[in-house]
């Protein structure tokens, strides 16, 4: 299986995760896809993306090289902001505004180390907030 299949596969079970996370009966998070597309395809270094997501959510890709960093990208809209977890050997931790008009966007570099998955939570102040993700790593 080639890289890129990987790729597909992992982001496609990332966002399929998250939906069913979000969908399950014990889940208290009231979030949903949304219509849009907060931002764009990140194209062949893309690892996950997510175009629009309602609320709270996340997701979980196991396509990362460890011996090369990678980098979470979060845009969002419609007032408010979003706080963004990345979980894993090297855990990070950021917050996006969310303009009422406009998209914010915040980022993270993720350094190389072995044995990493991509795991990522984002919590929006208000559950009506879009926001869209993607995580990229050069070839």
């Amino acid at each position: 299986m080639t890289r890129n299949s990987r790729r597909i596969l992992a982001a496609t079970a990332g966002a399929l995760g998250a939906v069913l996370a979000l969908a399950g009966p014990a889940a208290a998070v009231q979030g949903g896809m949304g219509t849009g597309e907060i931002l764009p395809h990140p194209g062949p270094d893309g690892l996950i993306w997510i175009p629009d997501w309602i609320g709270d959510g996340g997701a979980v890709s196991a396509s990362v090289n460890p011996s090369q960093p990678f980098t979470v990208t979060v845009g969002c809209r419609g007032g408010g902001s979003v706080q963004v977890h990345v979980g894993g050997l090297a855990p990070a931790d950021f917050t996006v505004r969310c303009p009422v008009d406009a998209t914010g966007t915040g980022s993270v570099e993720i350094p190389a180390r072995p044995g990493r998955d991509i795991e990522f939570t984002v919590t929006a102040s208000d559950q009506a907030i879009h926001w869209g993700m993607y995580a990229t790593q050069p070839e």
